[in-house]
Order: C-alpha cells, then sequence, then structure tokens
C-alpha cells in the first residue's frame, strides 16, 4: 500500500478513535459525578480502598485519556495538513471531502459541480497520486 493511502485511511479512522476516547472521558465525568456509592470496602485479604483513592484513580485516568484524546487530534490536524498541500484546489477538495469529511459518494459529485462518478474517480486518484508525490518529496528531504 503506497504511503498516501496509508496517511489517508488512517486519517478516515481516527474520527472513530476520537469519538471512543471522549466518550470514554464522559463516562470517568459521570462515574466522578456518582461516585457517592462507592464505600471503603475491604476485599478479602486486601486493604480498605478509600473513596479519596477512587478518586485519584478516576481523575488520573480521566487526565490520562486526554492528554492521548488530544495527541490523537493532533496527528488528524497534521495529516490534514499533508492534504493541504496539494497544489490543485480540486484534489484538496475531493481528499477533504472524502477522508476528511466523509461524505457520500453521490454528495461528492454535486460538491465538485455535478461531476460524473468516473470524472470523480479520476480526481481521487490523481489527488492521491499528487499527495504521494508530496510524500515522497518530504522524505527525501527529511533524508537529506
Amino acid at each position: 500500500m503506497s504511503k498516501a493511502k496509508q496517511l489517508l485511511d488512517e486519517l478516515q479512522n481516527l474520527d472513530l478513535d476520537i469519538q471512543s476516547r471522549i466518550d470514554e472521558i464522559n463516562e470517568l465525568e459521570a462515574d466522578l459525578l456518582s461516585s457517592p456509592k462507592w464505600k471503603a470496602d475491604k476485599v478479602q485479604g486486601g486493604q480498605a480502598r478509600k473513596v479519596d483513592d477512587v478518586y485519584t484513580q478516576l481523575i488520573v485516568m480521566k487526565e490520562a485519556l486526554e492528554q492521548a484524546t488530544n495527541e490523537v487530534i493532533e496527528r488528524r490536524i497534521e495529516l490534514i495538513g499533508f492534504i493541504n498541500k496539494l497544489q490543485n484546489p480540486k484534489h484538496r477538495a475531493v481528499l477533504r471531502m472524502v477522508y476528511v469529511r466523509k461524505m457520500h459518494l453521490l454528495d461528492i459529485c454535486e460538491g465538485l459541480g455535478g461531476v460524473s462518478g468516473s470524472t470523480y474517480s479520476r480526481l481521487k486518484r490523481s489527488a492521491e497520486a499528487e499527495l504521494e508525490r508530496i510524500l515522497s518529496e518530504m522524505t527525501v528531504d527529511d533524508n537529506k
């Protein structure tokens, strides 16, 4: 698989990852708000867990999730930045519609001025090829 295709696939899947992390943070916040139900119970042979310890653990988990979520969001911004480097505005538009906005094929064709499905496919392939060239040039520059 080409580097451009890997990047675009990663971009397309990041929204699901971000949303699942946000949902997890929301659940932790809900746990923090409803925590009075927890007691300082002692597990057989174990030590009593204080309510403060549980709050602390939830807060630490929430902060770690928020930090990880921010890193994923930064990666998404970075990947979108690669699309923004494309010279052809139609190439930028088609990749943003497909991989960032996740639009339906018919909506993309309409958004591109009522183009046909085959014109859309040609534009998408050309845009992916242009992105591949940009990524290759960046890799060559990094190796210098």
